[in-house]
């Protein structure tokens, strides 16, 4: 079981194409969280402004399961 992680902005710079630089991908353990994944992929959450998970608004403390989309934004201008 796995989720899409999907990384905006400058949360993908400095990232080796190898790794993940868009897109990635996340394999669920049990009862995952959006933090789990984020911290999985290196991603520093106090540079998180935005959350989504399947397009709606989300913590990071929010469950995922199976099949979910993870939209990762930073702070922006003016944010």
């Amino acid at each position: 079981m796995s989720v899409k992680v999907k990384l905006f902005s400058s949360l993908r710079e400095g990232r080796e194409k190898e790794v993940c630089t868009k897109e990635c991908t996340y394999d669920l353990t049990g009862n995952d969280t959006v933090e789990q994944a984020v911290e999985a992929l290196n991603v520093n959450k106090d540079e998180i402004k935005i959350l989504l998970v399947n397009g709606l608004d989300a913590e990071l403390t929010t469950s995922l399961k199976d099949g979910d989309t993870v939209s990762v934004f930073p702070p922006t201008g003016g944010m």
